[in-house]
């Protein structure tokens, strides 16, 4: 109730002006969370599988950006109207609820209505920005950390003290402030490109999700790892896929202590594993795929092991499974074969 109560309690009078960068803001967060809803499915696939409880997106770069250029009453209604614009990016794992969206998003409207009340304050624009920025944090994050809290998840709250915790709405809101300035010197003309640096923060964090997966951590699920490898294939100029036709534990933690733990590795509906390496060119893959067959004949794990990559192979996911799956069978034809002649 307080986060409907505190925008209308703040009400102030509304320019054209004020509705002209209003409308832009929620146009560029709706377009935004349109664009990017498989890259986002990725993101928090790799992110309920690592913290289900914390899942941070990059909305503020237009909800904070409001709190700091509009009156609390706009800027909360900016707030309000992006978050209910971004539902589908955010569940767009489908596995969210919208009970907890709906109480993110009055956090996010509290925050908003905070922030906007404080910049107003009769200071120095640093100061008042500063001053904005911690209230907007400060709101957010403690009645996430409430929440958490409520819901007897002490782990995540505790996570909540860690600024790792918090890179992403740091990184956001400065550029929103990056947009203050700009609005401040050039007017609307500029706004407009907090839409790719949304998106370029967005798949920055998609791939440091993946790449910072525990060695030691399980396969993931077959549907996850295929959603991700055909977002992160489409987008990436050099990458690879192997396919192992081998799913016991001993093959995956041979896949994983040799590779890094630096990809993806998942189950495949078939069964077997499959593995997504980023930034790597064939020769790599070709070669990554040699030494796995050694390691899985040191264990004494049968299997065969195919690689593919992108733009040798083809330039989608399905099309390096496909030349993975066709090496395959003919690995498992060769293999019978001294048998069948003998």
């Amino acid at each position: 109730m307080l986060a409907l109560a505190a925008p209308i309690a703040a009400w102030s009078p509304v320019s054209s002006a004020n509705l002209d960068l209003a409308l832009l803001l929620v146009s560029l967060s709706v377009t935004y969370s349109l664009c990017v809803s498989g890259w986002e499915k990725a993101r928090r696939l790799l992110l309920l599988e690592r913290s289900p409880a914390m899942q941070p997106n990059v909305l503020a770069i237009w909800c904070f950006a409001s709190a700091i250029m509009l009156p609390p009453t706009v800027a909360a209604a900016v707030t309000a109207l992006t978050s209910i614009g971004g539902w589908r990016a955010y569940n767009a794992a489908g596995s969210n609820v919208q009970y907890r969206y709906v109480y993110s998003t009055m956090s996010a409207v509290l925050a908003a209505t905070s922030a906007s009340l404080t910049i107003q304050l009769d200071l120095p624009v640093a100061s008042s920005l500063l001053l904005a920025a911690a209230a907007w944090w400060l709101v957010g994050a403690g009645t996430t950390t409430l929440a958490m809290c409520a819901s007897g998840q002490f782990d995540a709250a505790k996570a909540m003290l860690h600024l790792q915790a918090h890179r992403i709405e740091l990184i956001t809101m400065a550029v929103a402030v990056t947009e203050y300035a700009a609005y401040q010197a050039f007017g609307l003309a500029l706004i407009w490109l907090s839409l790719p640096a949304a998106v370029l923060i967005q798949r920055y964090f998609t791939t440091a999700e993946l790449r910072g997966r525990e060695v030691t951590a399980q396969p993931m699920d077959p549907e996850a790892w295929q959603h991700i490898a055909r977002v992160i294939v489409a987008a990436a100029e050099t990458v690879s896929v192997l396919r192992i036709d081998a799913a016991d534990a001993q093959a995956a933690r041979t896949v994983a202590m040799l590779q890094g733990g630096c990809d993806a590795i998942g189950g495949y509906p078939d069964g077997g594993l499959a593995v997504l390496l980023l930034d790597c060119p064939s020769v790599q893959a070709d070669a990554l795929a040699r030494r796995l067959r050694l390691a899985m004949q040191l264990h004494k794990v049968e299997c065969s092991i195919a690689s593919a990559s992108k733009p040798r192979d083809g330039m989608v996911a399905d099309d390096l499974l496909a030349v993975c799956e066709a090496e395959l069978v003919v690995s498992r034809a060769a293999a019978r074969r001294p048998a069948d002649t003998s």
